[in-house]
């Protein structure tokens, strides 16, 4: 790898810390809430958190109409003003006409869900989280266009420490004051609707984030042009179809459960699930940091006809460091369960394949730039289609009769498939030198020492503990030892 090239990779490298310091200390406080609401939630309301917010995850993605990609494939200085408005305006024609459209069919859709009594105000809420947050899309993205990841970091960390505030209130103090005598008004805190408190703590934080983007747009005259937008969206529906089914993949196992699941309280079940998917989150903190540096990255080298060794010195150390993140949380499962309570323990059999479906993700989103290049985003709808299907299918045949694992195996096949296609279609149109032996190595020799270290537990803890930690070194060192460019990538600049 030359000096260029590696120059190159620590750039990236440095723009994902710093997306991941705030994405990782942003969803690391989300995923606090998670011991959180599993200890102030029944079982069956934290199930309906965790379906609920599947859902606004997939019409988010909907919602936002690829435009996110979009801009980063046609801002340039000129016309920023102009694509951020024209961009903003076609989100919020699509925020009201979903508003209207749920708001009429709200009630259904709620009790089909089977969510509860108060089922429709919870799903208006999470109607409007998913319409304020799509709105916030196009400033996040000038944001990370134009190089601002603090900016970015900023707003990000804020709207997660506001919905954290407002969890706290509702959900410890409001109960804390009641209980010790004081009179809280009703139309400020309900005890029998602690499930509202989730989603409206989640609409404040996205409310207070909108409001402080809301003034850049009066900022000057509005600038909205149509024959911009329509450009811009011919060429973001293909990834409008490609991140919709990919979000779809990551949770149609959280939406189908309720219904497949045979159990009296599927939701139950749902709950012990999305306990353990969360401990994946871990691996997720990474893919996206990954994800938010990685796409206006290589946007602009792919302008600058960037050398297709480094697209492969990417994805080689994005699998270094993610199998380095995948045995590190297996062999020190003991330590991380302490977020979970002992009826949520059961659920740990799937956390290596959502580990591993992760990673794959991620694998995927990687690969994914060909056809994003050679703007035959189409490719990416097909592929993402397939991956759809196989998850969806596997999930009809498996859950019914696994249950939970089934689920697991689900989504690890569709992001599998995705992985399997679009490396062998994308060296078609777009042929990349990836490393595919040593990244296969990494993997499967991670699989196995945790696979050998599952069978090494000593009963003293100290002894346990230490045993795991020389594991971990060993694996540390043999990728170093093997992986010479690792050593000359840690060396640069040094001399």
């Amino acid at each position: 790898m030359n000096l260029e090239t590696l120059s190159k990779v620590r750039k990236l490298a440095g723009d994902t810390i710093i997306y991941g310091s705030s994405t990782i200390l942003g969803r690391l406080l989300n995923w606090l809430l998670t011991p959180f609401y599993i200890r102030t939630l029944t079982q069956a309301d934290f199930g309906v958190v965790v379906n609920i917010y599947s859902y606004i995850a997939i019409f988010l993605v909907l919602n936002t109409l690829g435009f996110e990609t979009g801009y980063f494939r046609f801002a340039d200085k000129g016309n920023s003003k102009k694509l951020k408005d024209s961009l903003t305006f076609g989100v919020f024609i699509v925020a009201v006409l979903f508003t209207l459209i749920a708001s009429f069919f709200g009630q259904s859709f709620s009790n089909w869900m089977g969510i509860g009594t108060n089922g429709y105000q919870i799903l208006m809420m999470a109607v409007l989280i998913v319409g304020l947050d799509s709105l916030n899309s196009i400033p996040f993205a000038e944001h990370r266009f134009n190089n601002k990841s603090l900016v970015y970091s900023f707003y990000r960390l804020m709207q997660v420490c506001i919905t954290i505030v407002f969890n706290l209130f509702f959900l410890v103090l409001c109960p804390y004051l009641i209980k010790c005598g004081y009179n809280i008004p009703s139309w400020i805190f309900n005890e029998e609707n602690r499930l509202f408190y989730v989603f409206f703590s989640n609409l404040i934080g996205s409310a207070v984030v909108f409001l402080c983007f809301l003034p850049n747009y009066f900022k000057g005259k509005l600038e909205i042009q149509k024959q911009l937008l329509l450009k811009v969206s011919k060429y973001s529906f293909p990834i409008v179809i490609v991140g919709l089914f990919g979000m779809v993949n990551q949770n149609l196992d959280k939406v189908l459960m309720p219904h497949l699941i045979k159990s009296s309280d599927p939701f139950k079940e749902l709950a012990i699930y999305g306990a353990n998917f969360k401990i994946g989150v871990l691996m997720a903190l990474f893919t996206q940091s990954f994800r938010l540096a990685f796409e206006p990255f290589f946007f602009k080298e792919g302008k600058e006809r960037a050398s297709r060794e480094l697209y492969a010195q990417v994805l080689k150390y994005f699998v270094i460091f993610g199998m380095l993140i995948f045995v590190g949380i297996l062999l020190f499962m003991d330590v991380i369960n302490i977020i979970l309570t002992p009826e949520y323990y059961e659920g740990n059999r799937i956390i290596p394949l959502i580990l591993l479906a992760q990673l794959f993700f991620g694998i995927y989103y990687s690969l994914s730039l060909w056809y994003k290049l050679t703007d035959k985003t189409y490719f990416g709808a097909i592929i993402s289609a397939a991956g759809l299907g196989t998850n969806f299918i596997c999930n009809l045949i498996f859950v019914p009769s696994m249950g939970y694992i089934g689920a697991a195996i689900s989504v690890f096949l569709g992001f599998f498939i995705m992985v399997i296609m679009s490396y062998f279609t994308g060296q078609k149109y777009y042929k990349v030198p990836y490393p595919v032996g040593k990244i296969l190595l990494y993997i499967i020799s991670g699989i196995v020492v945790v696979y050998v270290a599952s069978y090494l537990n000593p009963v003293n803890m100290m002894v346990r503990y230490l045993l795991k930690a020389c594991i971990f070194i060993v694996y540390l060192a043999f990728i170093f030892f093997t992986e010479k460019d690792l050593r000359k990538y840690l060396n640069y600049g040094k001399s």
